[in-house]
């Protein structure tokens, strides 16, 4: 059974395929999204536990996004991390006003990500980030 129900949120569809392999070996559930009006659609469906939203999309930013998804009354409870390549603390800024609860910095390492996801899921992850 899945420890818990992610959605990956990112136009790059082999970053996708990297996470889905990462936390499927790991027991979570992984459902996809290739833009932020995507996105929002299948978090209403699914009810996912977390959402890793790409922070440069084209159209819809993962800015614009998290503040949307965060506007949606049913996906209240939901946690999100603002995933990208750079690291600033500007940025991570921004993406706590977006309402995002961690910030993570894309990781080759699968297993860094699947702490990192299990860390976004603890009751206690209130303003979490990656090490």
């Amino acid at each position: 059974m899945a420890e818990a129900t992610v959605l990956v949120v990112d136009d790059d569809a082999s970053f996708r395929a990297y996470v889905r392999a990462a936390l499927d070996e790991r027991r979570f559930r992984v459902v996809e999204a290739s833009s932020g009006p995507e996105s929002l659609q299948i978090a209403l469906r699914e009810r996912p536990d977390a959402i890793l939203l790409d922070w440069r999309m084209p159209g819809q930013s993962g800015i614009t996004t998290c503040r949307f998804l965060r506007a949606e009354p049913d996906l209240q409870g939901v946690r999100i991390a603002m995933v990208t390549g750079l690291d600033d603390e500007r940025d991570r800024t921004l993406a706590r006003h977006a309402g995002a609860d961690a910030f993570l910095v894309k990781d080759p390492d699968p297993d860094a990500l699947a702490v990192a996801v299990r860390r976004l899921l603890a009751p206690d992850a209130a303003g979490a980030t990656q090490p």
